[in-house]
């Protein structure tokens, strides 16, 4: 990665969404209903909740928020998150598209009042916040016995292929996921965690695309020619439809507010 520091590269890559949204709602993988009810407390179904989403990117935690019956304060910095997230609302049935409200804002400063929340969600995002500051606003905004949660979705490198990808990738480069978990506040219990596995399915040219919008492959000076060997792969590994089958893993973690 040249001779950056790692300040350096994590400024980077944490400003690298920005140029490619459109691309990253596209590809990315969405969050199945069971991961996020898990996160939001596992409340019955009928339950509507007022939820902050912190880092909502492009609105995909968001959207399916909504779709669950939620009313979202969709929270993001990146004006080109932000816009496609705005966009993204358009293509939803109206009264979905009602609940969520996006706003300008940041983990470390949310924009929404004290106990105002159930639930704070963090998908794919907690690892760029500056943790001791956003673990503070969690804890203002939420309600006595509220739910902060957040989750991760990470391929299954047990499967070989993705072991391989890995390697094409230079997934060691990455710096910003795989931090310690952070200590929290003690205005919330211990935490729970919990990891789904599920798998999703992607074209060869699509895994290429969804490997564009890793950061970490993102700011790469040679990232046209690595997409080129991850299409490769994608080809190689595709079965008899023309697909990738990604066995998935999505690690949760949710803290309640005391």
């Amino acid at each position: 990665m040249g001779g950056n520091s790692t300040d350096d590269v994590f400024s980077r890559r944490r400003t690298s969404f920005g140029a490619i949204a459109a691309e990253y709602d596209a590809v990315r993988p969405s969050w199945p209903e069971e991961t996020v009810r898990w996160m939001l407390g596992s409340p019955d179904p009928a339950t509507e909740l007022a939820v902050v989403d912190l880092g909502a990117g492009t609105g995909k935690g968001s959207r399916v928020l909504a779709r669950m019956g939620n009313r979202v304060t969709a929270v993001e910095p990146a004006e080109g998150m932000l816009g496609a997230l705005r966009g993204s609302l358009l293509g939803l049935e109206p009264e979905v598209a009602a609940r969520v409200e996006p706003r300008d804002g940041s983990a470390e400063h949310v924009p929404v009042e004290d106990g105002s929340a159930d639930a704070v969600t963090v998908f794919q995002a907690w690892h760029w916040f500056d943790h001791e500051a956003a673990s503070q606003e969690c804890a203002r905004v939420l309600r006595p016995g509220g739910w902060l949660s957040m989750a991760w979705h990470r391929r299954d490198e047990s499967v070989a292929w993705q072991e391989e990808l890995s390697a094409l990738v230079d997934r060691h480069e990455s710096i910003a996921d795989d931090q310690d978990f952070p200590a929290f506040p003690e205005a919330f219990e211990p935490v729970e965690h919990e990891v789904f596995g599920w798998t999703m399915q992607q074209s060869p040219e699509d895994l290429a695309r969804h490997a564009g919008t890793w950061s970490f492959v993102a700011i790469r000076p040679d990232r046209d020619a690595v997409l080129e060997r991850v299409h490769d792969l994608g080809r190689r590994v595709a079965g008899a439809d023309g697909m990738v089958e990604l066995p998935m893993l999505t690690e949760c973690y949710r803290l309640r507010h005391r």
